[in-house]
């Protein structure tokens, strides 16, 4: 199982840059529960990205939010 190389903020739409330079673009999502999981593949070296997030609207945002 490959580890999450990132965690984005509820609403981001980012594109990862591969590290060869290219620029990288959503292959498939995985919702888990209050996160869903973005998988990023490059073109040109088949690298791929993964993105956790937080599901807009979770108990999590809002406490994040709230500074809690």
């Amino acid at each position: 199982m490959r580890a999450f190389e990132n965690l984005l903020v509820p609403g981001s739409t980012e594109l990862p840059e591969c590290r060869c330079g290219a620029e990288m673009h959503l292959f498939r999502t995985k919702p888990r529960g209050d996160t869903e999981v973005r998988i990023f593949r490059c073109a040109v070296c088949s690298h791929e990205f993964q993105l956790m997030v937080w599901a807009a609207g979770t108990e999590a945002e809002d406490s994040r939010a709230e500074g809690l």
